[in-house]
């Protein structure tokens, strides 16, 4: 008998977008690799703000008729995966990896991860079993945030209120030394980058249309712009610093424009490639468990090189075989995760799969949010 699930409506997908996501994902794991500073200011000045800002891009108030409909939606497909994947990761750690890794080591107590599942931030070991977690729940306050305030604001309103937060990201940067829950502080500044994907999302959608000598032309720009300012800016979202706030931005935008071009351009040249597409709708995945799984993978390489962890970290040879050693270890994770842990990064389980096939399809008009929405 065939299986029903297939009788699902295809997502028309936007390639760029996935390569985009491909690009994120594997400069995260690099940075988490990496001793170099300066490799990782490169990599910090722009990464996270480019998952805010794509999360931004692919959201469309037309999916939800009130708040309830959109709350229920980001239960499932964020809150309930940050604590589960949290439930597990922590599991792991507390009995197998604070003593397999010394990176996983901390002096706090060993409850204190535990309760900063709840609290939410990721510095100072409060998530040291799933440090880039944070994102997660971050990007939960953020979407709340920005679904309370802008959906009922009409033209100038919108970029007013815009304007508003990013004068609250100076405030809070400038008298605000505290770190409050699930990340709100860091919420409210990737909530510039989130908003202007979503505000400017036709302008962005004409600039990837353009020839590829153009896309070209502002990659390399943008490129150069990044290089420069993350070469005399540090900053790190996950600690909440940034040496100045301006260049920060300035950087991130660059690194945002580079990471689309580039993205859009690799698009045009190569089409559509099933292993990155397959990582990008995994990133959740793989945010989670990377760290412990990157582990393993650099105790492999100690073994057969012989070395040791400052000079796997420090050695960009060593990197360039971690990192690719890294993803090819989470596939098969990944593909077990799908297959009967769904729930635990937020996708629908089987019976659920199934429902939907049975429900009637309807034909919506034509709309670039349709298209474009694929998160």
């Amino acid at each position: 008998m065939a299986d029903s699930t297939t009788a699902l409506p295809a997502i028309k997908r936007v390639v760029w977008i996935d390569y985009a996501k491909f690009i994120g994902i594997v400069l995260v794991i690099c940075a988490h690799q990496t001793l170099n500073d300066g490799w990782f200011d490169f990599i910090s000045a722009f990464d996270i703000p480019l998952f805010f800002f794509l999360s931004g891009y692919l959201f469309s108030f037309k999916k939800f008729d009130g708040y309830k409909k959109f709350l229920h939606a980001r239960v499932r497909q964020l809150l309930i995966p940050y604590f589960l994947l949290n439930f597990v990761t922590y599991a792991i750690w507390l009995f197998f990896f604070r003593y397999f890794d010394h990176t996983f080591n901390t002096s706090s107590h060993f409850y204190k991860p535990f309760v900063g599942i709840f609290y939410g931030n990721g510095f100072d070991d409060w998530l040291i079993h799933c440090i880039p977690s944070w994102f997660i729940i971050c990007l939960f306050t953020l979407e709340n945030i920005y679904f309370l305030v802008f959906r009922k604001l009409k033209g100038a309103y919108k970029y007013i209120a815009l304007g508003g937060f990013l004068v609250l990201c100076w405030v809070d940067h400038t008298y605000d030394h505290h770190r409050w829950p699930w990340g709100l502080n860091v919420a409210i500044i990737g909530l510039i980058f989130y908003g202007t994907a979503n505000l400017f999302k036709e302008k962005i959608s004409t600039i990837t249309q353009l020839s590829l000598l153009k896309l070209f032309v502002i990659c390399v720009c943008s490129f150069a712009v990044l290089l420069y300012v993350s070469s005399i800016n540090h900053s790190d979202m996950n600690e909440n610093a940034y040496q100045s706030l301006k260049l920060f931005f300035i950087g991130a935008f660059a690194g945002i424009a580079f990471a689309l071009t580039l993205s859009r351009i690799l698009d045009l040249l190569l089409g559509h490639v099933k292993l990155f597409q397959y990582i990008a709708l995994n990133t959740l995945f793989i945010m989670a468990f990377h760290l412990m799984v990157m582990s393993t993978a650099t105790k492999i390489v100690l073994a057969a090189f012989n070395i040791t962890l400052e000079e796997s970290m420090t050695n960009a040879y060593i990197g360039a075989i971690v990192v690719p050693m890294t993803v090819l270890f989470l596939l098969p994770l990944i593909y077990l995760c799908n297959q009967y842990f769904p729930y635990l990064v937020g996708k629908p389980g089987r019976a659920e799969k199934v429902i939907k096939a049975q429900e009637p399809v309807i034909i919506q008009p034509k709309s670039s949010d349709v298209a474009y929405d694929v998160k």
